[in-house]
């Protein structure tokens, strides 16, 4: 009867170890945000702590397989076999130019944009070739994501609750009903943007008290009536630097109302943050630290952080990514340029 009662002893014990060690790892996984280098596009992929894949646009047509080539490489340092969702942001040539290449490489599970059909293809430059490409990339199996819809990720029901919500799409806004172009006394509402850019996908990303914002390249109307006459994205951790940091976009209402704690620009060597942009960004009280993934030679001082904050500031065709590790339980995350970039921990916002 004794050597029974130590055998079970000894089981349970085990058994609370592994349960231990199982929430321990579980515990221990990290939300990954890869900023990838599309020479002034874009394209962002976001890994859960469950492995689930979520990519934001995917670059540029040309040149020829240079940003397929990107895309497929942090793929496979996060580990990945498949991308569960596509999200084309808007069909400007420079969102969504790589994803019949990338398509070709890895498994896309399911398309999501900003019109079905895409009534709004960029009919400049590769407009009218990209169109039938993504038409076979997609094999027109694409659904539209509108304002107020989440899109569904996995949750394990240990950790923090993890969500990717749609706050603006076509040019309309999650709790606001009016013209997005109409007048407002005492503050600036420019002309009606007609552009692509305006009818972006905005995204907030949160786990836990982390919280992400990713706003495609919509424009300054749009970005208003984000932030006024109420805030209705809160305060977050990471801000994607909203059309690669041009001033028609990133209007200064809404930084001030984001306060991000960390900004990261996907710019290009000559298409960057511009001087009132870059000017609103360093004055927020909140911001801690901007990284881009260029130097941009157009602005100099007036456009560029410090060159530690710069992922490809030595080899521009270098194309290293910048990453954010997300760890809630310390209550951090972490930004490193490249693979084998030196990191800098930031604290998340309680």
């Amino acid at each position: 009867m004794k050597r029974i009662l130590l055998l079970l002893t000894i089981f349970l014990s085990l058994a609370g170890c592994a349960a231990s060690n199982d929430r321990s790892a579980a515990s221990g996984k990290t939300l990954d945000i890869y900023f990838m280098d599309m020479a002034g596009g874009a394209s962002t992929l976001i890994v859960t702590p469950l492995g689930e894949s979520v990519l934001i646009d995917t670059g540029s047509l040309e040149p020829k397989h240079r940003d397929a080539d990107r895309i497929e490489r942090a793929c496979k340092h996060a580990g990945l076999e498949q991308i569960d969702c596509l999200v084309t942001t808007h069909f400007d040539i420079d969102h969504y130019g790589g994803i019949y290449e990338l398509s070709r490489r890895i498994p896309i599970k399911r398309f999501i944009d900003s019109d079905t059909p895409p009534a709004r293809y960029d009919k400049r430059q590769a407009g009218e070739t990209l169109s039938p490409l993504y038409e076979q990339a997609t094999k027109g199996k694409t659904s539209l994501l509108e304002a107020s819809e989440d899109i569904p990720l996995k949750n394990s029901g240990k950790g923090p609750k993890i969500r990717l919500h749609c706050v603006a799409s076509q040019k309309k806004i999650e709790g606001f009903s009016g013209d997005i172009d109409a007048p407002v006394e005492g503050f600036e509402i420019r002309k009606p943007d007609t552009s692509n850019n305006a009818y972006s996908i905005t995204l907030v990303l949160t786990y836990g008290d982390f919280k992400f914002f990713a706003g495609g390249d919509i424009t300054w109307n749009v970005e208003h009536h984000l932030a006024h006459p109420v805030n209705r994205i809160g305060k977050v951790d990471l801000y994607q630097v909203t059309h690669h940091g041009l001033d028609l976009s990133n209007n200064t209402i809404l930084l001030k109302a984001l306060a991000p704690t960390v900004a990261v620009a996907m710019n290009g060597p000559r298409k960057g943050i511009q001087p009132r942009t870059f000017k609103d960004l360093n004055a927020l009280p909140s911001l801690k630290a901007l990284y881009t993934i260029h130097y941009n030679t157009q602005y100099g001082d007036q456009g560029n952080p410090p060159a530690e904050f710069i992922a490809n500031r030595e080899d521009p065709s270098r194309g290293e990514y910048i990453k954010a590790s997300v760890n809630p339980d310390k209550k951090t995350f972490t930004i490193q340029t490249g693979p084998e970039g030196k990191k800098k921990t930031y604290p998340i916002r309680p």
